[in-house]
C-alpha cells in the first residue's frame, strides 16, 4: 500500500509521511561533525538526583560528580593522573571503528553531571570523608550512586537516540528500513531500562527517607589492594558463571527484572567489590552469587563480569600494558558483546589468569545462601 503525503510515516514516528521520510534517499546525509558534537556532549544534560524530599535543598550548581572516586580510588591505579577507560571508548567512537581502552584523566575519569554541589556533598559524606568500613549505610550510598548514574545516562541516551534516527538520511530505502528497526529497538530499551532504573531508584529514595537500609542487599568482597579495574554501574545479569539463563527479559514495562548494582573501589588503599539488590530481586542476584562460588577462581571470573556487565570501566594501565595480546583482545572482545555484537551464552566461563585483584575477605549483608 502506497503512502500518502500526510499519511503516518512508515518508520513508527507519528510525524507526517511529508515531513519523515518522503524523499529521504535524497536529502544531505548528517555531517559528521554533528555526529561527534552529539556523541560528546554528555554533559549537556545536568540534573540533580537526591531524593525528592531534600529538592528544596539543591544548590543551583549542578556539577561532575565522580561516580568512581578520584582522591581514594582512581589516583590509587592512575599514571601521570591518567587512567584507561572503556566508557570513552563507546562514547567517541564509531561503530566500524575496533574498541580499545582510551586514556583519560581521573579529574573527568567517571564524572557525570547527575548531583549539585550541596548534594554531592552532603549525601556521599559518609563514604567520601570516611574510610570505607563495609557498614549497611556505606554500602547503601555507593550503590545509590551507581544507580543515579546509570539511570542519568539512560535519560541522556534520549537525546542521542533521537539524533541517531536521522543518520540514514540520503540512503537507499531498504537501508532506512533497517536502520529505522535497530533504532526503534535501542530506544525501546532504553526507555524500559529507565523505567526499571526509576522504579529501583524509589525504593532507595524511600529507604534513605526513611533512614533504614535493610531493604538492600550487599555482597561485599574485600581485596588485598587497590583493584586495577575500577566500575560504577548497573545492569539485569541473564546468564550466570556457567552460561545458564538465570533470568529472561520480556517488553512488558510492568515486568521488571532483576538488577545487580556493582562497584569496584578502593579505600586507603584496601580494595572493595560491592554487589548490591533490593530485596525482590534477590532471586537472580543469589542465584548468580552461588554460580560465582562455583568457578575455578572468583578474581578471574569477576573481572570477566565487569567487561561484561558495564561500560563505565576504569583500568590501571601499567596493568593493561601488562597483559598479552591474547588476553587484551579476549576482554574487549567480551565488552563489546551487547554494544557492536551479539551476546554469547558462555560469555563469563573463563580460564584466564588475569591478575587483576585478590580477595582476602567475603561479607554478606542482609542476606545468607
Amino acid at each position: 500500500m502506497k503512502l500518502g503525503r500526510n499519511d503516518p510515516c512508515w518508520c513508527g514516528s507519528g510525524i507526517k509521511y511529508k515531513k519523515c521520510h518522503l524523499n529521504r534517499d535524497k536529502q544531505q546525509p548528517v555531517e559528521k561533525s554533528q555526529i561527534f558534537k552529539q556523541l560528546n556532549s554528555f554533559y549537556d544534560y545536568k540534573t540533580c538526583s537526591a531524593p525528592k524530599t531534600v529538592k528544596h535543598e539543591c544548590s543551583q550548581n549542578i556539577v561532575k560528580a565522580h561516580s568512581v572516586s578520584k582522591s581514594s580510588s582512581l589516583k590509587e591505579i592512575a599514571k601521570d593522573g591518567h587512567v584507561l577507560t572503556t566508557f570513552k571508548a563507546v562514547v567517541g567512537g564509531s561503530k566500524d571503528s575496533k574498541l580499545e581502552p582510551k586514556k583519560t584523566g581521573i579529574n573527568r575519569a567517571s564524572t557525570f553531571t547527575g548531583f549539585c554541589a550541596h548534594h554531592d556533598n552532603t549525601l556521599f559524606s559518609e563514604i567520601e570523608d570516611k574510610e570505607f568500613e563495609a557498614t549497611e549505610k556505606q554500602c547503601f550510598l555507593v550503590a545509590y550512586r551507581a544507580l543515579s548514574r546509570e539511570q542519568f545516562v539512560k535519560n541522556r541516551a534520549k537525546s542521542t537516540l533521537e539524533m541517531t534516527k536521522n543518520l540514514d538520511k540520503g540512503r537507499s530505502l531498504p537501508f532506512q528500513k533497517s536502520h529505522q528497526a535497530i533504532q526503534t529497538h535501542l530506544s525501546n530499551n532504553n526507555e524500559l531500562s529507565t523505567g526499571d532504573l526509576e522504579h529501583i531508584k524509589d525504593i532507595f529514595d524511600s529507604c534513605f527517607e526513611e533512614d533504614k537500609y535493610d531493604c538492600i542487599n550487599h555482597l561485599v568482597f574485600e581485596l588485598e589492594q587497590a583493584p586495577q579495574v575500577m566500575s560504577s554501574a548497573a545492569g539485569a545479569p541473564t546468564i550466570d558463571f556457567q552460561g545458564n539463563l538465570i533470568q529472561s527479559i520480556t517488553s512488558d514495562p510492568k515486568i521488571i527484572p532483576d538488577y545487580l548494582i556493582i562497584n569496584v573501589f578502593s579505600s586507603n588503599g584496601t580494595g572493595y567489590i560491592v554487589l548490591s539488590w533490593v530485596n525482590t530481586h534477590k532471586k537472580t542476584c543469589i542465584e548468580l552469587y552461588k554460580s560465582l562460588m562455583k568457578t575455578s577462581s572468583l578474581e578471574d571470573s569477576l573481572t570477566v563480569f565487569l567487561f561484561a556487565m558495564t561500560e563505565n570501566i576504569y583500568l590501571s594501565e601499567e596493568w593493561w600494558n601488562n597483559l598479552g595480546e591474547e588476553d587484551k583482545n579476549y576482554l574487549m572482545n567480551i565488552f563489546s558483546q551487547g554494544i557492536t555484537s551479539h551476546t554469547d551464552n558462555d560469555v563469563l566461563i573463563t580460564n584466564k589468569d588475569l591478575n587483576c585483584f585478590k580477595i582476602v575477605k567475603t561479607i554478606e549483608i542482609g542476606f545468607s545462601v
